[in-house]
């Protein structure tokens, strides 16, 4: 049995989201709060927690893998090495607060004196990952309370059209990564069991993909103690672009932190708060149109319906008015949003 049993990382948050949620706004403000490190992108994470999750590896060796990555990953983020230079990713040091504390470290040594810093400063790791909630017991057991985990989550209809440019990719692309299942290993992890997947038009790929990841979720979650959902933030993608001071608040209170005036830059920066919804940033290669900002709210919502119904099966149809139905219930916002007024209809 391999053992991990030295601990040099003793805060972890994971930033944590299915595709599209947005979760790329939240990271840079979280990275933004007193002792919080940048976001690193580590789809390691990931790949172990999914595959303990399934039984692929033994739990006592994942947890000392996940274990060995956290303080792989600290030690990396406290001297620079390893940080991310590309000027338009995300997760890049132009595209995230205190940039310059990140570049000085490049000159650090690497010898004990960052293990003491690191003591003494107990700075909290941050992880932003994709669909790991899901599978996410690993982390528990390995970190307990020394992890957080606050998850972006975003109505269905809003997702959609991302997934929809990029759903095809996987297993295909050689630039995709997600885990897969399947003889030719085209069929992504969270899909495995939908029946006739690979048969599917590619908007009930969507829808179902969807409803998969959002089982997986409420019935984690539902299995978890009063202890560990304290642990976790669930925020809403609409609710946080309109009001984000009251998450900004719970974010920190759930780290106990503090933010800090760069805060409110990287605010800005995201557009945040925002009159209408939809009118931020985003990838044009997963469908984002700037000029689709100038429609009201209502105008964009129900051309994004219009899209799913033009491309999905009526049977596809009637599974996301549930899951638009679940969204609903389980969140609150601060005043009526566009899918309240959508004059588009199921085509049941």
């Amino acid at each position: 049995m391999f053992v991990r049993k030295n601990k040099l990382c003793n805060q972890i948050v994971f930033v944590d989201g299915m595709w599209g949620t947005g979760k790329s706004i939240l990271t840079p403000i979280v990275g933004s709060f007193k002792q919080i490190e940048k976001q690193m992108l580590n789809h390691n994470f990931e790949y172990v927690c999914t595959l303990e999750n399934f039984d692929k590896i033994a739990n006592s060796e994942a947890k000392s893998l996940i274990q060995l990555m956290a303080d792989v990953a600290l030690f990396n983020s406290m001297i620079s090495r390893e940080v991310n230079l590309r000027p338009f990713d995300d997760s890049g040091l132009l595209n995230n607060p205190n940039g310059l504390r990140y570049l000085k470290r490049l000159f650090k040594t690497g010898d004990a004196t960052v293990v003491e810093e690191i003591k003494n400063d107990n700075p909290t790791l941050q992880i932003m990952t994709h669909n790991i909630l899901q599978s996410s017991k690993l982390l528990f057991d390995t970190f307990d309370s020394l992890m957080k985990m606050i998850v972006m989550v975003r109505h269905p209809v809003y997702m959609a059209e991302h997934w929809f440019n990029y759903i095809d990719r996987v297993g295909i692309d050689l630039r995709e990564f997600t885990l897969t299942t399947g003889e030719n290993g085209d069929i992504p992890w969270f899909a495995s069991g939908i029946k006739n997947y690979l048969s599917m038009k590619p908007m009930d790929k969507v829808i179902y993909g969807i409803k998969a990841l959002m089982d997986m979720q409420d019935n984690i979650l539902s299995e978890m103690d009063e202890t560990r959902k304290k642990q976790i933030l669930l925020i809403p993608f609409e609710s946080f672009v309109l009001d984000p001071h009251k998450w900004i608040k719970k974010s920190t209170q759930l780290l106990e932190t503090e933010d800090t005036r760069i805060t409110y830059k990287v605010l800005k920066k995201q557009k945040c708060p925002r009159v209408k919804i939809h009118a931020g940033k985003g990838h044009s290669s997963y469908g984002f149109d700037k000029n689709l900002i100038q429609l009201s709210e209502e105008e964009d919502y129900n051309r994004r319906l219009t899209f799913i119904h033009e491309k999905a099966t009526p049977k596809a149809i009637n599974i996301l008015n549930d899951l638009s139905q679940r969204y609903m219930e389980n969140y609150d916002f601060p005043r009526k949003m566009p899918w309240e007024a959508s004059h588009v209809h199921s085509n049941t």
